[in-house]
């Protein structure tokens, strides 16, 4: 994943798709959930500056407040510029999380008692709660289609449009259909090969699904949640496989017909599902996952 995001190979290197900062948020903030290592270090040191405030029998603690302290209040203390640089660090770290502190942030049902996870939510920026987090992020889509549907979402998947913009690519125009020009719009719901797609969907499992402001059409949807989950897992391998078919078109100039790959994607989904419905569930299943059972 580290390649496919930011170096693209051991040898060479390229632009990265998403920032940093944006995979360290979590998943419900449109990030993946990683930690950012800097401010779990910092969260970790956090860790010292409430042993000081709270663990005055510590061994550690009771060396800190004789040989810095010396009887001055924690809350208000700042080091001499002489200090080892340990201990100014620590002291950066009591300023950063001083507001916490002093709002009782680390309490729980033990009383006050500070934890990393707390402290490095307190440091980290907080961004807006995405809407589409359960449309990529759950049980029924295969990894790996969760994570392109996660970077079509944060906008940074490389078409030829983008391509064109940066002076990389001599044209915008889409690979698959041959016209229109190749944005994300357009390469996953106006490209008349991806209609294509979409139309045998609609066959296979007999509803309507819109070629315009899909992502509306999701999050409004109502119905069982096995169902929204299992047609999540539909259009997201749908996506990935379109973009599979346009990077393949690129090298050996040639498409698998829209119903081959409609075919492919459905029983591939069926081996899926399989595995996330026993036989007694099976009996009770929603409709769209017996059209999986019944057709294919």
């Amino acid at each position: 994943m580290e390649n496919f995001l930011w170096d693209g190979g051991v040898d060479f290197k390229r632009s990265p798709l998403v920032s940093w900062d944006k995979v360290c948020k979590p998943k419900s903030e449109g990030g993946l959930g990683l930690k950012n290592d800097v401010l779990w270090n910092k969260a970790a040191v956090g860790k010292l500056v409430w042993w000081v405030a709270y663990k005055t029998d510590h061994l550690w603690v009771r060396w800190i407040n004789h040989t810095y302290l010396k009887g001055r209040t924690w809350q208000n203390f700042s080091p001499s510029t002489s200090s080892t640089w340990y201990w100014r660090k620590i002291c950066q770290i009591k300023d950063l999380l001083a507001d916490a502190y002093r709002q009782n942030q680390w309490e729980n049902q033990t009383g006050k008692e500070y934890t990393i996870a707390k402290g490095y939510e307190w440091i980290r920026d907080k961004g807006q709660k995405v809407p589409w987090n359960s449309l990529v992020w759950n049980s029924w889509t295969v990894p790996k289609y969760s994570l392109l549907a996660w970077i079509y979402h944060c906008g940074n998947m490389n078409t030829k449009s983008k391509l064109y913009t940066l002076g990389i690519s001599e044209d915008n125009t889409c690979y698959l259909c041959g016209s229109g020009v190749e944005d994300l719009d357009h390469i996953f719901f106006d490209c008349a090969y991806s209609r294509k797609i979409i139309d045998l969907l609609r066959e296979k499992l007999h509803m309507h699904i819109p070629y315009n402001n899909i992502l509306g059409w999701r999050l409004n949807r109502s119905g069982p949640k096995d169902d929204q989950g299992a047609l999540n897992a539909i259009i997201n391998a749908s996506c990935y496989h379109i973009w599979h078919q346009r990077n393949t078109s690129r090298v050996d100039l040639k498409l698998l017909r829209p119903k081959n790959l409609v075919d492919y994607i459905m029983n591939e989904l069926k081996l899926r599902f399989r595995k996330m419905v026993d036989g007694i569930e099976l009996v009770k299943a929603s409709r769209l996952k017996k059209i999986f059972w019944d057709k294919l």
